[in-house]
């Protein structure tokens, strides 16, 4: 089995949709904005947007799922870590063209900034510090390695 693996560093681009399937599964998706230092001809950032979708099992420990937990958290804003497996697909645009959808169905999430609105009693995003969360995104959880200063690059 042959697959290509991509891992993403950026910004949530609207708060994610939380759905479930048929089979009572939830599946939690999200746009993702990763952009480079180069400039457009326009003076922008070049930015790329990607699909990425948590999937969960349905009756997930007689308790929420994760991509539950996660769409109650999340929001417009927020930096993420994301590895996962990527699929690009074509899809008809509203306006006739065909164009490339590029899909990660993710294996890992990590929460980098935590960004409260000031509706839910915090400090503007701006002045707030950040907040790591780390998780695979099946539900279980790990720990970065406390060792990653010591590296020689």
């Amino acid at each position: 089995m042959t697959y290509a693996k991509i891992t993403l560093i950026g910004n949530l681009g609207a708060d994610p949709e939380l759905a479930f399937d048929s089979q009572n599964r939830p599946r939690l998706s999200m746009r993702v904005a990763v952009s480079e230092r180069a400039r457009t001809a326009g003076g922008e950032d070049k930015t790329t947007w990607y699909r990425v979708t948590i999937f969960g099992r349905a009756g997930a420990d007689a308790g929420k799922s994760r991509p539950e937990k996660l769409a109650e958290f999340l929001r417009k804003g927020h930096e993420v870590f994301v590895t996962g497996r990527l699929e690009a697909r074509t899809y008809e645009a509203k306006d006739g063209t065909t164009q490339v959808s590029l899909d990660i169905v993710a294996d890992e999430f990590e929460l980098l900034k935590y960004r409260p609105r000031e509706s839910e009693g915090g400090a503007p995003a701006r002045e707030q510090a950040p907040r790591p969360a780390a998780a695979a995104a099946d539900g279980g959880s790990q720990a970065a390695p406390s060792d990653l200063d010591d590296l020689p690059f």
